[in-house]
């Protein structure tokens, strides 16, 4: 009886000093900005960004069944996401293009009775050339009053075919504009197939 006894009681005084304590809800308050492709892809082996050999999925062409990246590709439209609340004036935001760090990339095969049809092959890539190979950047987005996006139109030119080859073009935020990029997600690579 007495080892019971002592038993109920270590156990009621065990629950007694269990008490919660109230944490305060985080909540980001701040505003920031994110490539759109970056944070729906894989990073490229051994890079903390991800290469893009297909158009972006929001901004490929309905009924078509080709989405590769290609030199004959027209107009990619980029998507900058706005992380946090839409602000009543426009705001802008800062990129710049670097260059490539890989040697190769693995494009996919497109489907039989496409034009051009291509065969999935790894390729050479070399930086894109302003004005041969894409049209120039401004290097500033602008995101619209009481709007969440902004867009980055990446006019691929074609200079004709190129056996072999792969064009990269790198798309870097930075904190030239009123917004500040996201860390993890202010870089996108893209190959453009010029076969």
């Amino acid at each position: 009886m007495k080892k019971t006894f002592f038993f109920f009681i270590f156990c009621l005084s065990a629950f007694s000093f269990v008490g919660c304590i109230k944490n305060k809800d985080k909540i980001f308050a701040g505003t920031q900005v994110e490539i759109d492709a970056t944070s729906w892809n894989s990073n490229a082996a051994g890079l903390t960004y991800p290469i893009m050999t297909r158009v972006p999925r929001f901004d490929f062409v309905t009924g078509s069944t080709d989405s590769t990246l290609r030199r004959t590709a027209g107009t990619v439209r980029v998507r900058i996401n706005l992380i946090g609340a839409p602000s009543k004036s426009a705001q802008t935001v800062g990129y710049q293009v670097f260059s490539s760090p890989v040697s190769t990339v693995a494009f996919p095969a497109t489907v039989t009775g496409q034009t051009p049809a291509a065969a999935a092959a790894s390729l050479t890539v070399l930086d894109a050339v302003a004005g041969t190979h894409y049209a120039a950047l401004s290097g500033k987005v602008t995101i619209p009053a009481d709007s969440s996006f902004g867009y980055i139109n990446v006019q691929v030119l074609n200079p004709g075919p190129t056996a072999g080859q792969a064009r990269f073009l790198g798309i870097r935020l930075d904190s030239t504009g009123s917004l500040k990029p996201a860390v993890n997600y202010s870089q996108l690579g893209l190959a453009i197939d010029q076969r």
